[in-house]
């Protein structure tokens, strides 16, 4: 198997790529406003921006294309591109979110890099979106069959039977 997926170009750039472009004009603003006033609220603003500034331009946590091989799962954005090789993954976490079609996928969480391991990806907005969501899910049964949430959802499918 050897499939990109790719997230749909304007609606790339209006939630992520514009949103991290307000977060720097944000960011100049809570500066300006907290030396000029000295109000913590502008912190708040300064901390905020620069973690959505951090997400957009200097992670790869938004990816607009997913590759999935045989031998492994790519993430790219515009700058960056993290690959992982199936059999150097550990952890394969995927937090699902149905109804909006999204999941925030961490792998390999025990081996912690601040740059890498995080991604948001909104399949919704993503070519054959219902299949990149169930390749997900069912690859993190794959990669940790014995995890709580597994055997929970194992549990709950037999006792439907």
């Amino acid at each position: 198997m050897n499939k990109t997926y790719t997230y749909n170009k304007t609606h790339y750039f209006i939630r992520v790529t514009f949103v991290g472009i307000f977060a720097i004009f944000m960011l100049g603003f809570g500066i300006y406003y907290f030396f000029k006033t000295a109000a913590l609220m502008y912190l708040g603003l300064i901390g905020i921006a620069s973690y959505i500034i951090f997400e957009t331009f200097i992670t790869c946590a938004n990816p607009n294309t997913v590759i999935i091989s045989d031998e492994g799962i790519t993430f790219k954005d515009n700058i960056h591109e993290d690959v992982y090789k199936w059999d150097e993954i550990k952890d394969f976490n995927v937090r699902q979110f149905p109804r909006r079609e999204e999941v925030y996928i961490l792998i390999n969480k025990d081996d912690f890099k601040l740059f890498k391991g995080r991604y948001w990806v909104f399949c919704y907005y993503f070519n054959d979106k219902k299949e990149l969501y169930d390749y997900l899910v069912k690859k993190e049964i794959e990669v940790n069959p014995n995890s709580y949430k597994n055997r929970n959802n194992r549990s709950k499918a037999e006792k439907k039977k």
